[in-house]
């Protein structure tokens, strides 16, 4: 028998990833994110409570990185996403390299997308914004022999909001448009 609980959002997990981005001052800050949506195959949003220090930045700058988190550096992703920016220096967490569009990577970080910031839809408590993906730099050694991301080596972490926990990504249990295909009912 199902049990409604309400207007509860029940997509979770989804992908942790760190934000990266320069301000006006060229310092770099980094803040942890798992409100995170596909839309489409060359945009993605982010959800940043209005509260977080970030918004000032990813406002006035219009670019952000988007870096994949593994369990290599878990520890650090959390703690980013529990001090603000407007407290704590936070731009010597990561070692980094600077990105085409002058946003911060991750060396550490096995996907980093560097995207613009096309769009923000305001909601009362938080900023969705709309970024356009620009270029996706991704480890060779996360690469299969046809040139695509192998997430059976790559494991991201993933976060779940219920229990407010991160898990690595399982294991495949099937190929899509094909495990189907033989489908009786």
């Amino acid at each position: 028998m199902w049990k409604n609980l309400g207007p509860l959002v029940a997509l979770y997990p989804t992908p942790t990833v760190i934000v990266g981005m320069i301000d006006e001052y060229e310092k770099v800050n980094w803040i942890n994110i798992a409100h995170v949506g596909i839309i489409g195959t060359d945009s993605i949003m982010l959800s940043i409570h209005k509260n977080h220090f970030s918004n000032e930045i990813i406002k006035d700058k219009y670019a952000v990185s988007i870096n994949i988190v593994t369990e290599d550096f878990l520890k650090a992703a959390d703690f980013v996403g529990i001090v603000s920016g407007r407290k704590v220096d936070k731009s010597n967490v990561f070692e980094y390299t600077v990105g085409i569009r002058n946003v911060p990577m991750i060396n550490l970080s096995p996907i980093v997308m560097e995207c613009e910031v096309r769009d923000n839809y305001e909601t009362k408590d938080h900023n969705q914004y709309i970024l356009k993906i620009r270029h996706t730099h991704v480890k060779a050694e996360f690469l299969n022999s046809q040139g695509k991301i192998n997430y059976d080596i790559l494991k991201p972490i993933i976060f779940e909001m219920p229990t407010k926990s991160y898990y690595k990504l399982g294991e495949k249990v099937g190929e899509c448009w094909k495990i189907g295909e033989d489908f009786e009912k």
